[in-house]
């Protein structure tokens, strides 16, 4: 958080008047690059995810994202329970590095 913090302090000095449009330009930019790498290099330093075992709940999973449209390539199962002793689900990342 600090580089980030400092260069965007940095951008806000450097950019004069239109300094919010170089500030929002950063944000987006770091946003799409986190997104991207995030779910592939930082997650599982943390996390070990192993592809969902074939069986009733995965076809149902399949089954529900075939009917909303969404483009699930991969599902993983991730054992969250070291942190917290509840259940959770979620999807992150884009193109082909979402999960």
């Amino acid at each position: 958080g600090g580089p980030f913090v400092a260069l965007f302090l940095k951008i806000i000095k450097m950019g004069g008047e239109s300094f919010y449009i170089y500030v929002w330009a950063f944000t987006f930019v770091s946003s799409v690059f986190m997104m991207t790498i995030v779910p592939v290099v930082i997650m599982p330093l943390f996390n070990k995810y192993e592809p969902l075992p074939e069986g009733s709940l995965k076809e149902q999973i399949y089954e529900l994202a075939g009917r909303l449209e969404f483009p699930l390539t991969k599902l993983f199962v991730m054992d969250g329970s070291k942190r917290s002793s509840h259940s959770n689900a979620f999807t992150f990342g884009f193109f082909k590095n979402k999960r």
